[in-house]
Parts: structure tokens; sequence; C-alpha cells
């Protein structure tokens, strides 16, 4: 990195979030590298503070602290606490503070004016795919480790996931998002999930190179970046895959994805995966089905509104408690779902959740 083009900004080293400008562009770095930079409501604080000085800024460039992670994720072991130990620090108005404020933040970084450039370098799942997924300029390296787990807490696949699990090929986005699949590396670029591969060694040598940008100039960064890409990147580690994963995964019912793997023509990757979602919350995969079926018709703004009818509804339920508890809390991994069988749920429980919010209590973006 040329250290000329390097001064530090307005952040001290014990903040959650460090800025440092380079050049013309801001370097946003999340910091919480211990909890795999989860993200919370304090953080989500920092950043909006942060972006509501950056209008003249050519380029914003997120990554994570730490080398392990971009973002795990959302903090939701804090949310657990805010309903089952609620404190004057973790309210449980922070049940609904949080998505809130999250989703807006999400949406407020796919619509920024300064190029956004998101180093998805390390883990990146839940919250840390909100923050990055949506950005026009999206850089995996060989740390990358992308997925959707929510259905295995009770929760669902959120900031945005309709919007743009709905759009990938190959029906990959019901997959991962009902499978909760680890996609790692250069198989982000593949899936549709990040624009371009660069090695992590090379991360800060682009950073430096994008701070020479004097303009919001989208193609001008995606010029650079292409500079850092290999001539050839590594294959589609699940491309033999994708023969089983289409038509395991079509179908306009979650019943009719149940069936495909049931009698897939390859037995052993319809049992396993019929394994795997029957590990699952019912409701979540209930819930994700019809988000990413509905999702598919809306626009990124409809999606995250969307995706806050939903969430609203399951804090007022007992199965995402029930997740965090068995999968992160205790570790028991035997959770007691409201539902034994997904297939048996009534369609009129799912639409529930998709009912406009009253009192006007809708997310405002």
């Amino acid at each position: 990195m040329r250290l000329s083009l390097i001064s530090a900004m307005f952040s001290s080293s014990n903040s959650q979030v460090l800025t440092t400008k380079v050049g013309s562009a801001l370097n946003i770095k999340l910091n919480r590298p211990s909890q795999l930079n989860a993200l919370n409501l304090s953080m989500i604080a920092e950043l909006n503070q942060i972006l509501d000085q950056t209008n003249q800024t050519s380029c914003i460039i997120l990554s994570g602290e730490g080398g392990k992670a971009f973002c795990a994720g959302g903090d939701i072991k804090t949310l657990y606490f805010a309903k089952t130990q609620p404190s004057e620090q973790n309210p449980p108005s922070a049940l609904k503070q949080f998505f809130f404020d999250e989703y807006k933040l999400d949406y407020r970084l796919a619509t920024l004016k300064p190029v956004l450039v998101a180093l998805m370098d390390g883990i990146v799942m839940g919250g840390g795919v909100g923050m990055s997924i949506h950005a026009p300029v999206r850089i995996a390296t060989e740390k990358s480790v992308f997925a959707m787990p929510e259905a295995k807490l009770g929760l669902f696949t959120d900031v945005g996931g309709g919007y743009f699990l709905s759009r990938l090929p190959h029906r990959l986005g019901y997959y991962l998002g009902l499978s909760g699949f680890r996609l790692k590396g250069a198989d982000l670029v593949h899936a549709g999930l990040a624009d371009f591969y660069v090695q992590s060694s090379e991360l800060q040598n682009l950073i430096s190179k994008i701070g020479t940008i004097q303009s919001q100039n989208l193609n001008e960064v995606k010029n650079i970046v292409k500079q850092f890409q290999p001539n050839q990147i590594p294959e589609f580690t699940i491309k033999q895959q994708l023969q089983n994963i289409e038509p395991g995964y079509s179908g306009e019912s979650l019943e009719q994805i149940f069936n495909n793997l049931q009698n897939h023509q390859n037995q052993k990757f319809g049992q396993d995966n019929l394994k795997i979602l029957k590990d699952q919350c019912p409701l979540s995969l209930r819930i994700i089905f019809e988000q990413i079926k509905r999702g598919q018709k809306l626009d990124l703004r409809e999606n995250l509104k969307m995706d806050y009818r939903i969430v609203r509804r399951i804090m007022q339920g007992t199965d995402f408690f029930e997740g965090v508890k068995q999968v992160l809390v205790d570790k028991n991994h035997v959770p007691n779902w409201s539902f034994k069988d997904a297939l048996t749920i009534p369609q009129s429980e799912v639409d529930k959740y998709f009912k406009v919010l009253e009192n006007e209590e809708e997310l405002d973006i």
C-alpha cells in the first residue's frame, strides 16, 4: 500500500467501525473481530454517522477487520437476550429496532451516491450479506465463505433475500436459502453473488489503487478491479451438482421440492437434501420459499419492506428464540419447533407473515 495515500480519519482503534481515507476514497472497516464482526445496533448507528459525511467521496470500500470475516451476520444472541433477559442496555424494543435500522442501512448502502465496493473477504453470512450483496462492486477472495443459514435458527433469509436469491440461475437461490449450503471462494462469482475474484493478499494494493479515482465513476472502479483479478479464476466447485440442484429445487411449492428430492434420479443427492431440509425449522422453510417466490416480482425496496413485515411477526413467535437457544446458546441442537412438519402448515398461516403492518409501522425506505 502506498502510505502517501493513507490518512487517518476520525475513528479510534477501539471503535466498532474504523475509517481510513485512501486518496479520494474511504475505507470503512467493521471492527468486532472477536465476534466475527457481527452487526449490532451501535455499529449501525456508527455506520450511518459515517455515511452522512460521504456524499463527495468517490468510492466507499466496505471491509471487515481480523482476517476471518467480513461480517458473520447480525448479533442475534444479543437479540435473544433482549427477549429472555432484558436489561436497560438491551431492552425488548431492540427486537424491533435492530431489524428496522438494519434494513434501512442495507437499502442506504445499495443506493449510495459514491461507488460502493464490498470486500467479501472471509465469512459473509446473514447481515453481512445484506451490507455487501447489493453493492455495485462485490469482490470475493479465496477466504470467502457465503451462507444464509437462517432456516436452522427459526429465522428466514432476510436482508433482501427474496430479491437476490430469486434472481440466481439454476434454482440456486432456493437451494442456498432452504438448505443453508455454504459457497466458498470463486464460487461466489460463478453463482452470481460476487462480481470479481481477487486474492486476499492483493486487497490492500487494490484499495490504494481505487483511492486514485477522483470521480464517482462505476466503470472506472470496475476497470481497476479487473486489473487485480487473475486471468483464470478457480472453477465452480459445485458445477457438477447443478444438474442435481435445478431439478431438485424446482417447483411452485415446497411440497413439490420435497417430492422432487424424494424421487430424484440421483438418490444420494435427493436423500441427503431431504435430511437437511427436515433438520431445518419447518415454518422457516415455508416462509423462505414464499419469500423467494414473491420476491422475484418485487424490487429491492419492496423486498426489504416485505422482510420487515415477516421479521416483526417472527419476533412475536417462539421459533427464533428456540433456534438461537438450541443452536447458539445451549448448543443442544434439538429445538422444539412450533410446527413439526413444513408440509402440514396451512398456507393461511404462512400468509399471515406477509400482511402489511398496521398503525403505520411499515419500514419507511
